[in-house]
């Protein structure tokens, strides 16, 4: 226990000793191999720990990687051709955290740009605790794409617009303002959870707004999504993930989902 105090601390204290490159540096950097930031990730997270013990280790070891790598952990670029709604993990850094979703965002803007269109990401700015894990993240969930209205669609082309009241009428300016996008909505670990609780907030009405729902690392991975047709919805969950049975342990295999963001990209492209 003594270790898991002090790791995260250790983890910060390394990623402040190494030079800060400046924006257009990072831009400029091409990022590693999967192969390589997996094993990066491997070096730095134990290889397990109780979730309830883990938010100062996440958070450090993701801005670790971050800084290594030049990996963003937030993205604020929402209605393209495409638009990724996503819901970031336990105590993941920035609005869409570092292990999963850069990766996915990756693979899916070449494919997309492949075809000819554009890709916009939005992260979700929730609380993405510890105890919204343990208590089912009910509260975000439901709020989802409420919340991401701030962000998305209130400084869009240079004017305020009206905040929408619930999750259906955000999707309804969303199709307002981007009649052509195609939505996903996307998540890692709690931010699954967010996702799963969202869609049942939604009708389907609503919800055949969504062109594809891709969860990496789902704590419900035994439940449905709601209101969407299963033939549009991709749960990945690697074998010996404790969290895609909701229980209590973070362990390697939860770690590594930067491999299927190729896969998971395929998949929005079958559906778009």
């Amino acid at each position: 226990m003594r270790f898991l105090a002090l790791f995260p601390v250790a983890l910060a204290g390394y990623a402040l000793a190494l030079p800060s490159p400046r924006p257009e540096e990072l831009a400029r950097r091409n990022w590693p191999s999967v192969t390589t930031f997996l094993s990066k990730v491997a070096a730095v997270f134990p290889a397990s720990v109780l979730v309830e013990d883990a938010c100062g280790l996440i958070t450090a070891g993701e801005r670790t990687v971050a800084i290594v790598f030049g990996i963003p952990s937030s993205e604020n670029d929402a209605c393209g051709d495409v638009t990724v709604l996503w819901a970031r993990g336990t105590c993941d850094p920035g609005n869409v955290g570092v292990l999963t979703a850069p990766w996915f965002f990756k693979a899916l803007d070449s494919v997309v740009r492949a075809s000819g269109r554009s890709l916009g990401v939005q992260g979700l700015d929730y609380p993405a605790s510890v105890e919204g894990y343990l208590t089912g993240s009910e509260g975000p969930g439901q709020d989802l794409l409420v919340l991401l209205v701030p962000y998305t669609y209130m400084y869009r082309r240079g004017r305020v617009l009206t905040c929408p009241h619930n999750s259906a009428d955000l999707v309804r300016n969303t199709v307002a303002e981007c009649p052509d996008t195609k939505l996903v909505l996307g998540g890692y670990s709690q931010g699954g959870m967010v996702v799963h609780n969202a869609a049942a907030d939604l009708d389907a009405g609503t919800m055949s707004k969504v062109s594809a729902v891709v969860i990496f690392g789902d704590p419900y991975s035994a439940q449905a999504v709601a209101n969407i047709d299963a033939s549009r919805v991709k749960i990945i969950c690697h074998g010996g993930d404790n969290i895609c049975d909701n229980g209590p342990l973070i362990l390697l295999p939860h770690l590594t989902y930067a491999e299927d963001a190729g896969a998971a990209a395929s998949f929005v492209m079958s559906q778009i």
